[in-house]
């Protein structure tokens, strides 16, 4: 048996055989086709950005305006637009709010998921040509919004 896979005759229908199971397993028939189908995808929703401020420096009727740090925090995991920064002061019994003026901050930017920026601005306590003794000593709230 050696010696017939050593002749020629051996050595052909060898490889004969080689050919046949490799045309064997490598023949095969398909149908193209088309496919269609659909899935689905969640979209979340924008959060309220939170804005924050610390106590500002002593404002005096008339005097310069105060420098303050707005923090802006975005607690969502998506990326949130913040426009304008605006401040109002809230009245603290005869101490008006009105007497007191908050620059805008154009801020105009995104804000990352869970990132805490700052920005800054000034804040002004204007002389209304009137008594503001009920002023003095008085610790008022600066209300933030933006859009």
């Amino acid at each position: 048996m050696k010696r017939f896979i050593k002749s020629r005759k051996g050595l052909v229908l060898l490889a004969t055989l080689v050919v046949a199971a490799a045309a064997a397993v490598g023949a095969y028939a398909y149908f193209t086709s088309t496919g269609s189908g659909s899935g689905t995808a969640s979209v979340g929703m924008s959060s309220n950005i939170q804005l924050s401020s610390p106590l500002v420096g002593t404002l005096y009727p008339g005097g310069p305006a105060v420098p303050v740090t707005v923090t802006i925090h975005n607690p969502s995991s998506g990326q949130e637009y913040v426009g304008t920064i605006t401040g109002t002061v809230a009245d603290n019994g005869g101490c008006q709010g009105s007497w007191f003026t908050v620059a805008p901050i154009s801020y105009n930017q995104e804000v990352a998921g869970g990132a805490s920026p700052t920005a800054s601005t000034t804040v002004t306590m204007n002389d209304s040509t009137t008594n503001q003794d009920a002023c003095q000593n008085a610790t008022m709230t600066i209300n933030w919004s933006s859009n």
